[in-house]
């Protein structure tokens, strides 16, 4: 049976939990802190990262490791 780890809150370290938020164009994945109200998109979360990243492979040079 797999264990779940429980979403922590950034701020408060509550409780988050996932919701859906529909719009006439739209619809987006948040993640709400059930204690102080804390909300993050997770879409741009996402794109953060996507960006994080993308940033790194430009700097990797052919043939070269973490190490060198």
């Amino acid at each position: 049976m797999p264990q779940y780890q429980i979403m922590s809150c950034l701020k408060c370290r509550g409780l988050m939990t996932a919701e859906r938020r529909y719009t006439l164009d739209s619809c987006r994945l948040y993640i709400r802190c059930l204690n102080c109200g804390f909300c993050l998109d997770l879409a741009d979360l996402l794109r953060f990262f996507h960006q994080v990243l993308e940033a790194g492979l430009k700097d990797i040079k052919t043939g070269e490791t973490i190490l060198s």
